[in-house]
């Protein structure tokens, strides 16, 4: 079955900012075997949408519409909808019952702008909501489906999540399977060099290679079938000999949710001292619900007198090798191990440029330092993009450190 996805919103063709929800709707549609044939994105005007919606193949069977549900004067898909499947618009209590509610949790009392979300088409049916007041809306015409999502992300997914995906799955006749596997440290083609006989040994298997730059994801898909999820998870297993550490994590794992797991069974806790990371680390650390059981402490230190006075670094180190250099770096991780009292040390000093470099230490060069229960190492990258990328690259590389250590267990 094939579908259609139209994103709708000025800001979109703006150049300013991204459009990400198709991005999460193909991926999700593929697993339950539906291709999207295209995807469009147009402006904030009736008559564009109305044209859009117009021309989508007959062979499409669902077409996602994303953006303009607002309560807003640039919020026009609510009425594009009602002139095209020639319905009206009529006020729904139950909606409105929920918009004033989700004010309440909030402290607010409903306003008159967002009492229009509740004045929805007829012939739709309606979608629920629970985090915004922008109701999703469902339309059957033609032989199509096309159901209408907000454009803010979070809503968006959640929606479809929760009331959408289960629809498709049970009027789906193609069922897949699939698996995320997630990799950091190895580069695409690495991978595939890796792997590549492996995929030719098992043509029933989809292998796609999603690279995101530190992180490289392998989507792997199958047919489903009563040995399906056993083989997928077969398939899981042998790529993971293969590629050995380079795989941090499998489905929804993240690289903070093994760190904490691993942190929490070995008993561990964890102070941070960061310099070009500005915070980065730590933020991703308390991304995981219960990581007060083991991050203790984070330190900003960007300048060398906040590294000498907060962390001890000496100054004989800073003059000797300069405050980016993997002795600077080991001497961060320490100290601030030593003053947090905690049984790990992570530290970065890097240059995230864009200037700042040097024939020496060109931009994009980190030195990451990491101390466990007084068993030392430092770890030098390079990595030479955007400023904003450099610092999550060095995140990334820091944190992954962190887990090939854990990995060795520490803690007896």
């Amino acid at each position: 079955m094939q579908a259609a996805i139209i994103a709708i919103g000025n800001e979109l063709l703006s150049g300013l900012f991204p459009e990400t929800n198709s991005q999460y709707l193909i991926t999700e549609l593929k697993q339950i075997g539906i291709r999207v044939s295209s995807v469009s994105i147009v402006n904030d005007e009736i008559s564009s949408i109305l044209y859009e919606l117009d021309s989508v193949h007959p062979d499409v069977r669902y077409v996602f519409i994303t953006g303009g549900l607002g309560p807003t004067h640039d919020d026009v898909t609510k009425a594009a909808a009602v002139k095209y499947f020639n319905t009206t618009l009529e006020f729904n209590n139950a909606v409105f019952e929920r918009i004033k509610n989700l004010f309440l949790n909030r402290g607010r009392q409903v306003d008159e702008i967002s009492k229009n979300q509740a004045m929805l088409p007829i012939k739709a049916g309606i979608i629920p909501n629970s985090i915004g007041t922008a109701s999703g809306m469902k339309f059957d015409h033609s032989g199509k489906s096309y159901y209408f999502m907000p454009g803010v992300p979070d809503e968006m997914k959640m929606m479809f999540r929760d009331y959408i995906l289960k629809e498709l799955n049970e009027l789906s006749d193609q069922k897949l399977i699939s698996e995320m596997i997630h990799t950091t440290g190895m580069r695409e083609s690495e991978i595939y060099k890796n792997i590549h006989y492996w995929i030719a040994g098992h043509p029933g298997i989809d292998v796609s290679l999603l690279p995101k730059c530190p992180i490289v994801d392998i989507m792997l898909t199958i047919r489903d079938g009563r040995e399906g999820a056993e083989y997928i998870q077969s398939a899981v297993s042998e790529i993971q000999n293969i590629l050995g550490d380079a795989i941090y994590g499998i489905g929804d794992e993240t690289l903070e949710s093994v760190i904490a797991s691993n942190l929490i069974r070995q008993k561990l806790s964890i102070a941070v001292a960061e310099s070009c990371t500005a915070g980065l680390i730590g933020h991703r650390l308390t991304n995981v619900s219960g990581s007060s059981q083991y991050f203790l402490q984070g330190a900003i230190c960007y300048s060398n007198q906040s590294k000498i006075r907060m962390l001890g670094v000496k100054e004989e180190t800073l003059n000797k090798y300069g405050a980016v250099s993997a002795q600077t770096a080991l001497e961060m991780a320490i100290g601030i191990r030593n003053l947090a009292r905690s049984d790990i040390g992570l530290s970065t000093t890097g240059i995230a440029g864009p200037s700042g470099g040097t024939i020496q230490k060109p931009v994009g060069t980190v030195y990451i330092g990491l101390s466990i229960n007084k068993v030392d190492n430092t770890f030098h990258y390079r990595y030479n993009r955007d400023r904003l990328s450099n610092k999550g690259y060095f995140a990334q590389m820091a944190l992954n450190q962190l887990r090939l250590a854990l990995n060795r267990d520490y803690k007896s």
